[in-house]
């Protein structure tokens, strides 16, 4: 049988990373093999975990490209499940069709557009291939509404690449947004 592609995205505080935790959780309950992987520029909750802005976490293999995954699977994993998916290449995209055609789950969560509001290209064609999509919502850090959608830049420095957390980033809904740039 194969396997499965979950994307699950949407803008910071979302939760995108707390739901793909909860399905780590359910695989492991249910005693199947897994393997979570982040991307290396990923650094702000420590080295070797993806870990929610509450502070849960779990182990993870650290790639700096999508090829090095291939390089830690083995035909009797059940699912892997990669954190931070903009972050890296293209080629990711191949790597989870491939596994998904081996009978191994692929679940992804990451950022669909940047605070640029430009589409991450990895999040998007992983998007166009997946049997599940998740799109998450935040609370927008302005009106306090439940519909946040996008990630919002509240600091001038850095480039449309700028791993950072609260200190550089709010979620807001397309209403606030609009208020944002009309001033």
């Amino acid at each position: 049988m194969t396997g499965k592609i979950t994307v699950i995205t949407g803008p910071m505080y979302s939760g995108k990373t707390t739901e793909l935790l909860s399905f780590v959780e359910i695989y492991n309950i249910g005693k199947k093999k897994t393997l979570v992987f982040k991307p290396a520029v990923d650094n702000r909750y420590g080295h070797d975990i993806v870990s929610t802005h509450t502070g849960f976490s779990v182990k993870a293999e650290i790639i700096a490209r999508a090829s090095e995954i291939m390089k830690k699977i083995t035909p009797e994993f059940d699912a892997i499940f990669i954190d931070e998916v903009q972050f890296l290449d293209t080629e990711l995209v191949e790597i989870a069709k491939k596994l998904a055609f081996q009978g191994i789950d692929v679940y992804c969560a990451g950022l669909d557009m940047s605070y640029l509001e430009k589409p991450f290209e990895t999040t998007a064609r992983l998007l166009a291939i997946a049997d599940v999509v998740i799109k998450k919502k935040a609370v927008c850090e302005k009106c306090g509404e439940h519909r946040a959608t996008y990630s919002y830049k509240i600091v001038p420095d850095g480039g449309e690449i700028d791993v950072g957390g609260k200190d550089k980033y709010i979620a807001i809904c397309r209403d606030c947004l609009k208020q944002l740039k009309s001033t």
